[in-house]
C-alpha cells in the first residue's frame, strides 16, 4: 500500500472513532455497563466514554486495527511519531508493540481496556445529553409524535429547566398558570404593574387558564390548545435544553425523554388500510380536517421573552 497521508491518517482515526461513538452514546442511556465492570473507554475528553468489548470488537477486531487505534489515541502526535506511523501504516508487528509501549506509558488518555469508575453524577449528564441528541435527531427525521404525553413532556422540560435558568430563552416557552401568576411571576410587581402588562398582552384571567410574557414582559393570555401548540411548535429548541441544562434535569424528566426516543426509533407497523386509510369510503365521501395552523409570529403577536420576575 502507498504510504498514507498525515489527513489519510487522521481521517482514519476520526472514522473509527465516531463509529465507536454511535453504541457509546446508545450506552449513556441504557447503561449495559456498570459501574465498576470492566469495558474499553473511548478517551478521557470523549462526551460518551464506555462501550463493551463487544462493540469495540465488532469496530475494531483484534489485531492491526485494534492496535493501531489503541496507539494514535494514546500517542502525543509529534512530527517524528506521525512520519512512523505512515512509514508502518499496514505492519501489525509496528502496530501491537506501539499499542503496548504507549499503554506502559502509564498515561493513557485514549482507547484501552479499563474499569468503569464514572462518577454518577457525570453519568446522568452524559444520559441527558445523549437522550436530547438522540431524541433531536429523530425530530429531524419527523419521528416524534404529537401526543399529549409528549407534549407534557415538553411542558415539564421547559419548567423545569427556566426554574434553574430564569434568564434561558425557554422563557419564551412557557405557560405559566393564570390562577397563580400573582404569586409566581407578579411576585415582585404591584398591582398597577400588573394591570398595565395584562392590558398591553391582553391577558384576562377570567377568560385565560395560562399566560406567556413576551419580549416586551406584557402578558399574553392562551388556553390550553395555544399553551400545548407553543411548546410543539418549538420542540427542537426544548429538547436541546436537556443537553444544555443536564444537570439541572431530574432523573425522571431525563427517563421520559429517553422513553420519547426509544418510541419514536421503534419500528412502527404497517398501516392498515381499513383502519389508517380511508375506511372503505371513497375520497368524495370524506372531509378532511383544515390544517393545523400553529402559532404565527406576526405584527399582533410580538416575539415572546425569557420571562419577567425572576
Amino acid at each position: 500500500m502507498t504510504k498514507p497521508t498525515l489527513e489519510q491518517m487522521y481521517a482514519w482515526r476520526k472514522d473509527m472513532t465516531e463509529r465507536l461513538s454511535a453504541p457509546a452514546r446508545l450506552n449513556a442511556i441504557y447503561e449495559p455497563i456498570e459501574i465498576g465492570e470492566q469495558c474499553y473507554q473511548l478517551g478521557e475528553d470523549a462526551k460518551f466514554r464506555w462501550v463493551t468489548e463487544e462493540q469495540f470488537d465488532a469496530i475494531l477486531p483484534p489485531g492491526i486495527e485494534h492496535d493501531r487505534y489503541v496507539a494514535m489515541t494514546n500517542t502525543f502526535d509529534s512530527d517524528g511519531t506521525v512520519e512512523e506511523w505512515a512509514e508502518n501504516w499496514d505492519s501489525p508487528s509496528y502496530w501491537a508493540r506501539a499499542a503496548e509501549d504507549a499503554l506502559d506509558d502509564g498515561q493513557a488518555e485514549g482507547a484501552y481496556w479499563t474499569t468503569r469508575d464514572e462518577d454518577p453524577d457525570v453519568a446522568a449528564v452524559a444520559r441527558a445529553l445523549a437522550a436530547s441528541q438522540i431524541a433531536l435527531e429523530l425530530d429531524g427525521e419527523e419521528l416524534i409524535e404529537r401526543t399529549q404525553e409528549n407534549i407534557r413532556l415538553l411542558h415539564d422540560i421547559v419548567d423545569t429547566a427556566h426554574e434553574a435558568h430564569p434568564d434561558s430563552d425557554l422563557g419564551y416557552y412557557r405557560a405559566w398558570p393564570s390562577a397563580t401568576a400573582r404569586e409566581t411571576i407578579g411576585e415582585h410587581l404591584t398591582d398597577t404593574e400588573i394591570a398595565e402588562k395584562a392590558m398591553y398582552g391582553g391577558w384576562n384571567p377570567d377568560r385565560d387558564p395560562y399566560l406567556r410574557v413576551n419580549k416586551d414582559g406584557d402578558w399574553v393570555g392562551m388556553d390550553t390548545e395555544t399553551a400545548d401548540r407553543l411548546v410543539w411548535d418549538n420542540r427542537a429548541a426544548i429538547l436541546k435544553s436537556v443537553g444544555t441544562y443536564a444537570e439541572d434535569m431530574p432523573v425522571d424528566v431525563i427517563g421520559h425523554v429517553c422513553v420519547m426516543a426509544e418510541q419514536a426509533s421503534s419500528p412502527k407497523p404497517a398501516p392498515d388500510p381499513w383502519i389508517d386509510g380511508n375506511m372503505g369510503f371513497s375520497s368524495s365521501e370524506m372531509t378532511l380536517p383544515e390544517p393545523d395552523p400553529g402559532i404565527g409570529q406576526d405584527a399582533n403577536d410580538p416575539a415572546m421573552g425569557p420571562g419577567i420576575g425572576m
